[in-house]
Protein backbone atom coordinates (compact mmCIF):
# COMPACT_ATOMS: atom_id res chain seq x y z
CA UNK A 1 0.00 0.00 0.00
CA UNK A 2 3.14 2.54 0.36
CA UNK A 3 4.25 1.83 -2.54
CA UNK A 4 0.80 2.50 -4.24
CA UNK A 5 1.05 5.97 -2.54
CA UNK A 6 4.54 6.51 -2.93
CA UNK A 7 4.04 6.41 -7.27
CA UNK A 8 0.72 8.46 -7.06
CA UNK A 9 2.92 10.80 -5.28
CA UNK A 10 5.66 10.45 -7.91
CA UNK A 11 3.08 10.74 -10.79
CA UNK A 12 2.04 13.44 -9.68
CA UNK A 13 4.69 15.83 -8.55
CA UNK A 14 6.77 15.03 -12.24
CA UNK A 15 4.64 17.83 -14.32
CA UNK A 16 4.51 20.21 -11.35
CA UNK A 17 8.37 19.82 -10.97
CA UNK A 18 8.62 20.61 -14.62
CA UNK A 19 6.65 23.89 -14.60
CA UNK A 20 8.79 24.86 -11.67
CA UNK A 21 12.27 23.86 -13.81
CA UNK A 22 10.59 26.03 -17.00
CA UNK A 23 9.94 28.93 -14.73
CA UNK A 24 13.18 29.27 -12.85
CA UNK A 25 15.42 30.71 -16.01
CA UNK A 26 13.13 33.87 -17.06
CA UNK A 27 12.39 34.55 -12.93
CA UNK A 28 16.07 33.96 -12.31
CA UNK A 29 17.19 36.45 -14.66
CA UNK A 30 14.36 39.42 -14.14
CA UNK A 31 15.55 39.09 -10.64
CA UNK A 32 19.62 39.06 -11.02
CA UNK A 33 20.01 40.28 -14.59
CA UNK A 34 21.62 43.48 -16.05
CA UNK A 35 19.35 46.37 -17.17
CA UNK A 36 19.84 47.16 -20.13
CA UNK A 37 18.12 49.50 -22.98
CA UNK A 38 17.53 49.10 -26.45
CA UNK A 39 16.42 51.44 -29.11
CA UNK A 40 13.39 49.84 -31.21
CA UNK A 41 11.50 51.14 -34.31
CA UNK A 42 7.77 52.35 -34.54
CA UNK A 43 5.93 49.27 -33.56
CA UNK A 44 2.22 48.37 -33.38
CA UNK A 45 0.20 48.09 -30.25
CA UNK A 46 -2.59 46.19 -31.08
CA UNK A 47 -3.59 42.45 -32.24
CA UNK A 48 -7.06 41.51 -32.63
CA UNK A 49 -6.89 37.99 -31.04
CA UNK A 50 -4.59 38.52 -28.30
CA UNK A 51 -5.78 42.34 -27.43
CA UNK A 52 -3.46 45.16 -25.97
CA UNK A 53 -0.18 43.20 -27.39
CA UNK A 54 2.61 45.27 -28.77
CA UNK A 55 5.04 43.87 -31.09
CA UNK A 56 8.41 45.62 -31.35
CA UNK A 57 11.19 45.68 -33.62
CA UNK A 58 14.75 46.58 -32.54
CA UNK A 59 17.23 48.09 -34.13
CA UNK A 60 19.86 45.62 -33.04
CA UNK A 61 17.71 43.11 -35.08
CA UNK A 62 19.90 44.38 -38.63
CA UNK A 63 23.40 43.57 -38.17
CA UNK A 64 25.87 44.19 -40.75
CA UNK A 65 28.43 41.32 -42.68
CA UNK A 66 31.24 43.64 -40.85
CA UNK A 67 29.86 42.89 -37.62
CA UNK A 68 30.05 38.88 -38.35
CA UNK A 69 32.38 36.85 -36.89
CA UNK A 70 34.82 35.10 -39.14
CA UNK A 71 33.18 31.72 -37.45
CA UNK A 72 29.81 33.09 -38.62
CA UNK A 73 30.52 34.06 -42.02
CA UNK A 74 32.21 30.31 -42.27
CA UNK A 75 28.85 29.01 -41.06
CA UNK A 76 26.88 30.70 -43.28
CA UNK A 77 28.37 29.73 -46.00
CA UNK A 78 27.56 26.43 -45.41
CA UNK A 79 24.19 26.49 -44.41
CA UNK A 80 21.16 26.38 -46.83
CA UNK A 81 19.34 29.50 -47.70
CA UNK A 82 16.33 29.87 -44.83
CA UNK A 83 18.17 28.35 -42.38
CA UNK A 84 18.49 29.29 -39.03
CA UNK A 85 22.13 29.93 -36.81
CA UNK A 86 22.08 30.45 -33.54
CA UNK A 87 24.42 33.87 -32.75
CA UNK A 88 25.57 35.40 -29.38
CA UNK A 89 25.56 39.25 -29.86
CA UNK A 90 27.48 41.16 -28.08
CA UNK A 91 26.55 44.44 -27.35
CA UNK A 92 28.42 47.49 -26.33
CA UNK A 93 26.87 50.89 -24.22
CA UNK A 94 26.65 53.58 -26.43
CA UNK A 95 27.02 57.10 -24.78
CA UNK A 96 23.83 57.80 -24.84
CA UNK A 97 23.45 54.64 -22.74
CA UNK A 98 21.75 52.71 -25.31
CA UNK A 99 23.17 49.17 -26.06
CA UNK A 100 24.09 48.66 -29.65
CA UNK A 101 25.62 45.71 -31.68
CA UNK A 102 29.48 45.13 -31.06
CA UNK A 103 30.04 41.79 -33.10
CA UNK A 104 28.45 38.87 -33.82
CA UNK A 105 29.62 35.07 -32.88
CA UNK A 106 28.68 31.85 -33.03
CA UNK A 107 30.53 30.87 -29.21
CA UNK A 108 29.34 32.53 -25.84
CA UNK A 109 31.40 34.84 -24.79
CA UNK A 110 33.32 34.59 -21.17
CA UNK A 111 32.38 38.27 -20.64
CA UNK A 112 29.91 41.19 -21.27
CA UNK A 113 26.84 41.83 -22.31
CA UNK A 114 25.54 39.43 -24.93
CA UNK A 115 22.24 38.13 -26.16
CA UNK A 116 21.44 34.57 -27.48
CA UNK A 117 19.58 34.83 -30.81
CA UNK A 118 18.77 33.15 -34.36
CA UNK A 119 20.43 34.49 -37.54
CA UNK A 120 18.24 34.21 -40.52
CA UNK A 121 19.88 33.22 -44.06
CA UNK A 122 18.64 35.27 -46.35
CA UNK A 123 17.04 33.41 -49.56
CA UNK A 124 18.49 35.99 -51.84
CA UNK A 125 22.16 34.86 -50.76
CA UNK A 126 23.16 33.13 -53.80
CA UNK A 127 22.22 36.25 -56.26
CA UNK A 128 23.73 38.69 -54.27
CA UNK A 129 25.25 39.02 -51.07
CA UNK A 130 22.92 40.89 -48.35
CA UNK A 131 23.66 44.49 -46.65
CA UNK A 132 22.40 43.56 -43.23
CA UNK A 133 21.20 40.21 -41.94
CA UNK A 134 17.65 39.85 -39.59
CA UNK A 135 18.19 38.28 -35.83
CA UNK A 136 15.80 37.35 -33.84
CA UNK A 137 15.88 37.30 -29.81
CA UNK A 138 12.51 36.20 -28.92
CA UNK A 139 11.90 40.16 -27.26
CA UNK A 140 9.02 41.13 -29.60
CA UNK A 141 6.49 40.56 -27.41
CA UNK A 142 4.97 43.12 -24.89
CA UNK A 143 1.55 43.24 -23.27
CA UNK A 144 0.38 46.63 -22.00
CA UNK A 145 -3.24 47.48 -21.14
CA UNK A 146 -5.82 49.30 -23.40
CA UNK A 147 -5.26 52.78 -22.90
CA UNK A 148 -1.05 52.28 -22.62
CA UNK A 149 -1.05 50.85 -25.80
CA UNK A 150 -3.10 53.40 -27.30
CA UNK A 151 -0.39 56.07 -25.94
CA UNK A 152 2.27 53.94 -27.14
CA UNK A 153 0.66 53.29 -30.76
CA UNK A 154 0.31 57.75 -30.64
CA UNK A 155 3.76 58.48 -29.87
CA UNK A 156 5.83 56.06 -31.45
CA UNK A 157 4.63 55.82 -34.96
CA UNK A 158 7.18 58.40 -35.70
CA UNK A 159 9.75 58.34 -32.74
CA UNK A 160 11.41 55.34 -31.56
CA UNK A 161 10.67 54.08 -28.31
CA UNK A 162 13.48 52.45 -25.51
CA UNK A 163 12.83 48.98 -23.95
CA UNK A 164 14.37 47.98 -20.79
CA UNK A 165 15.51 44.34 -20.62
CA UNK A 166 17.34 42.70 -18.18
CA UNK A 167 19.76 40.29 -19.13
CA UNK A 168 22.14 37.53 -17.79
CA UNK A 169 23.90 34.96 -19.48
CA UNK A 170 22.69 35.35 -22.91
CA UNK A 171 18.82 34.92 -21.52
CA UNK A 172 17.07 38.26 -22.26
CA UNK A 173 13.78 39.27 -20.30
CA UNK A 174 11.69 42.67 -21.87
CA UNK A 175 10.34 44.72 -18.71
CA UNK A 176 9.27 48.00 -20.22
CA UNK A 177 8.99 50.17 -22.16
CA UNK A 178 10.03 53.60 -22.17
CA UNK A 179 7.80 56.41 -24.73
CA UNK A 180 9.55 59.29 -25.48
Amino acid sequence: MKNNLFMRILVFSIPVLLLIGLAIPPTWTSLTGEEIRLKTEPIDPTDLFRGSYVTLYYEIEQVTPEQLSDSVVKEIKRKSEGDILPVFVQLEKGSDDIYNVQKVTNKKPSSGVYLKGTLNIPYEMQVTPPESFHIQYNLDNYYAPKKDAQEIEAVTSTKPALAVVKVKNGRAILMDIIVP
